[in-house]
């Protein structure tokens, strides 16, 4: 037997050990990953269907005026924020973009809600509608 092959056998030999054990982890690591995406999946799935079930209730008077005035509220407390940090930032620090970036994802974060309001809609036809064009069902 030659050095060369004796020196492969011997590699082989000591690290026989640790490719057992980095096969075992990977087998263990593939199996652990497989049920998170399992998982991950079945939660986006019954998220989706929770939101296509839902059945919004009308709000009273009371509760649409409440809500428009913490929404109000918030949105002053939001301007005067980036109101403030814009003219600093303007004033003192040319180089800095961090609120122009926090004003930015805020009106983000506000239209996204008023987006799905505007364009929610439910799948399928109207109530009570069956759907075969007679004058009763335009009405």
């Amino acid at each position: 037997m030659g050095r060369i092959r004796y020196g492969l056998w011997w590699l082989d030999q000591v690290t026989a050990g640790a490719r057992v054990r980095a096969r075992a982890a990977s087998a263990g690591v593939a199996a652990v990953a497989g049920e998170v995406r399992w998982a991950s999946e079945l939660s986006a799935r019954a998220t989706v269907a929770g939101i296509a079930r839902a059945r919004p209730e009308p709000w009273t008077d009371r509760g649409l005026l409440l809500l428009a005035s913490a929404v109000a509220v918030g949105a002053l407390a939001l301007a005067v924020f980036l109101g403030f940090g814009m003219a600093q930032w303007a004033m003192t620090e040319p180089e800095s973009p961090f609120f122009a970036a926090a004003g930015a994802l805020a009106v983000g974060l506000a239209i996204l809600p008023l987006g799905y309001l505007v364009f929610a809609s439910k799948r399928g036809g109207g109530r009570g509608r069956t759907g075969n064009g007679n004058r009763a069902d335009r009405a």
